[in-house]
């Protein structure tokens, strides 16, 4: 396929994150990503949505969107509940997919959707958008030219005080704090260790009375004296710092590690990417175009996965998630 490929987005809730990711992605040359369609349960809020964020045909009929000849990709920004369901869906309807993280609640739902991609040859990949920031490629070229000799402990940390959202509280909607956001600290912990499958995974924290997770501390312990630690809490102050620790020294993320803008090296020099000033509804969101024009040039080459997210990489990451759910004793809906 031609670079020149344009994708035309079917976005997929008319929620917040949406209206971010569309705000993000208008920031992109305007030729190669057009927003085709919107769905939302209530065509009102579909037909707003659309006038607001300059989206072409609104719905409040999923099958409709997925019929639409001039949709060929889809932008799943829905609750974490839903996501198998509506990405099988696509999946069937030979559309491209990017889907929120997390793409599902567990292994098994995980599994189903990944296989049914690649059986079906279509470009999918969960929404680990941290991995498309200039910082977050920075930090990789940085650990593997040796700045800080060899990487031997990750310390990451999200906490932030969420605990009072109701989606957040709710077993069935996919609540707790790992699916969450703890998915941040463990995918970067993945990312910077390259992927290797831990050959441990301890987890202890407290659960909130709905049986979801509200705090926790995974410790995964990787071959060679390799350690990570992930601190995540839905009730406390904001933090988001990461520190990479290294025989040589180490590198800090001082804040926003999920959407980093700023990366402190060894030698006290700070490496700053300003992204462009646009309005959104959560901090630093309008870093979603990097992963969206990645996706496009993916796409272009005929690629069916991204190399900076890759179905196996998800996979290790649900892992992780998963065993930590089952130590803490959050259990799956029957």
């Amino acid at each position: 396929m031609s670079s020149e490929l344009v994708l035309k987005w079917g976005v997929i809730s008319a929620g917040l994150i949406s209206q971010d990711f569309v705000t993000a992605v208008k920031t992109l040359e305007s030729k190669y990503h057009v927003f085709q369609a919107i769905f939302a349960r209530k065509l009102e809020d579909a037909q707003k949505f659309a006038q607001t964020y300059g989206v072409t045909t609104a719905y409040d009929s999923y099958d409709s969107l997925l019929a639409d000849p001039e949709v060929n990709i889809v932008y799943i920004g829905s609750v974490n509940h839903v996501h198998k369901e509506q990405c099988l869906k696509a999946i069937n309807a030979g559309k491209h997919i990017l889907c929120e993280k997390p793409m599902t609640l567990n292994e098994e739902e995980q599994e189903e959707v990944l296989t049914a991609a690649e059986k079906k040859g279509i470009f999918f990949m969960e929404g680990l958008w941290t991995r498309f920031f200039p910082i977050i490629s920075r930090l990789k070229k940085e650990l593997d030219d040796g700045t800080i000799g060899d990487l031997n402990h990750y310390v990451g940390n999200f906490m932030v005080p969420i605990k009072g959202v109701d989606r957040l509280n709710k077993k069935e909607l996919g609540g707790g704090a790992l699916l969450d956001i703890g998915i941040y600290p463990i995918q970067l912990a993945c990312l910077v260790f390259n992927h290797e499958k831990p050959t441990s995974i301890v987890a202890t924290g407290h659960l909130m009375p709905s049986g979801v997770d509200e705090c926790c501390t995974v410790v995964l312990t990787f071959p060679g004296q390799r350690i990570a630690t992930i601190n995540i809490s839905t009730n406390c102050a904001m933090f988001g710092a990461s520190f990479f620790c290294g025989t040589k020294g180490y590198i800090q993320i001082p804040e926003f590690s999920w959407c980093p803008e700023q990366l402190i090296l060894p030698n006290k020099e700070v490496v700053v990417e300003k992204l462009p000033e646009v309005k959104t509804n959560f901090g630093n969101s309008v870093g979603l175009r990097f992963e969206a024009e990645e996706i496009r040039l993916a796409i272009a080459q005929g690629l069916t996965q991204h190399p900076k997210a890759a179905h196996d990489h998800s996979r290790l990451i649900m892992h992780i998630i998963s065993e930590s759910k089952k130590q803490l004793g959050y259990t799956d809906l029957a």
